[in-house]
């Protein structure tokens, strides 16, 4: 199983859908001794008609070591910059006393009403707000809504949740390529490729699907989908895919708390983005984004100097071998003819 899946259980108390816009945010190659990165975050509408949120991670975590792996974000956000930097737009928050939450508006009120946009940015305790279930070679995180749309007075507010997994190599979505006939392209650069899948229904346990599929439980409408690669400017970066939105060089300073003072210079974010194929056609299929496929390649190269070095000296050794053994029957000959 290598593909993401985000359901919910209703409680029952409307007809609307609960609805989410999906980030996704790998750090990779960026120069650390760390193992990557993945940032996961979802804007929710209509959270007050789920009881329960359910996202399934491809790869293993044990409940009683869930901290060591995941690690809440919301409570990087206090920092307005961060704020405007993650979202890409001009916000003022508003931090609660006694409170897990963070208000969110648009800085700009002199924009029409409908342009304004407000939500909520929600810090999750990972100990107390996440429990985790091992399923097949995955992990099911179950996240309950009371206190999330009880902690702010209006109940059909936006909420925002972001976490991040950490201390993991994520195999399961960079893959390391050799090309098996190019020893010597291996020698000096490393081919990773990004296999990214979010509700590939192949690529998921048939009793999984069947567990999102029963009564009384929904898949989360994605409206639109947002994955960012992060990676050193000298990393060579191939994405193939008609999401691509662009390049930008990461904010200098207002990362860096957020990576945990890792060093943030030179870094560069390459943004692809999916959305539905016409979110006004009132056919579910078209409407929302029902799965998400993307892949890109990049190139590391290895210390030249290294490299060279050790070809360098690979190459004296077999020439001397090879020397050695053409010149033998030659030298024996001069030396008996020397000798009489």
């Amino acid at each position: 199983m290598e593909s993401f899946a985000f359901w919910y259980e209703e409680n029952g108390s409307g007809e609307d859908r609960v609805t989410a816009t999906m980030n996704f945010n790998l750090w990779c190659q960026c120069g650390w001794k760390d193992n990557p990165y993945l940032d996961i975050g979802f804007k929710i509408k209509h959270l007050q008609c789920a009881q329960t949120l359910y996202f399934f991670l491809p790869f293993d975590i044990k409940e009683n070591n869930k901290t060591n792996y995941i690690e809440d974000l919301g409570c990087k956000f206090t920092q307005t910059e961060l704020v405007d930097a993650v979202f890409n737009e001009s916000y003022a928050t508003t931090i609660a006393a006694n409170k897990k939450t963070i208000e969110v508006k648009t800085a700009n009120t002199t924009l029409p009403e409908e342009e304004q946009e407000q939500f909520y940015i929600y810090q999750l305790d990972i100990e107390h707000d996440l429990k985790l279930e091992s399923f097949a070679d995955g992990t099911i995180i179950s996240i309950e809504t009371d206190n999330i749309t009880n902690s702010v007075p209006e109940g059909t507010a936006v909420y925002y949740l972001r976490f991040r997994i950490k201390n993991h190599p994520l195999e399961f979505l960079i893959h390391k390529y050799v090309a098996p006939s190019s020893v010597l392209q291996s020698l000096f650069n490393t081919t990773y490729m990004i296999d990214f899948r979010f509700h590939n229904v192949r690529s998921l346990h048939k009793t999984l699907i069947e567990r999102f599929n029963k009564k009384g439980t929904k898949v989360v409408a994605i409206n639109s989908l947002h994955f960012l690669l992060m990676t050193k400017a000298y990393i060579d970066v191939d994405i193939n895919n008609s999401g691509f939105k662009g390049i930008r060089k990461i904010e200098k300073g207002v990362w860096k708390n957020y990576v945990n003072l890792n060093d943030t210079e030179d870094l560069l974010a390459y943004h692809i983005a999916q959305k539905p194929k016409n979110k006004d056609s009132e056919k579910e299929s078209e409407k929302y984004l029902t799965s998400s496929e993307l892949f890109a390649k990049f190139r590391v190269e290895r210390s030249v100097i290294t490299a060279y070095v050790f070809f360098t000296v690979f190459l004296g050794a077999i020439g001397s071998i090879l020397a050695s053994k053409l010149f033998e029957p030659i030298w024996d000959f001069i030396v008996k003819l020397l000798l009489g």
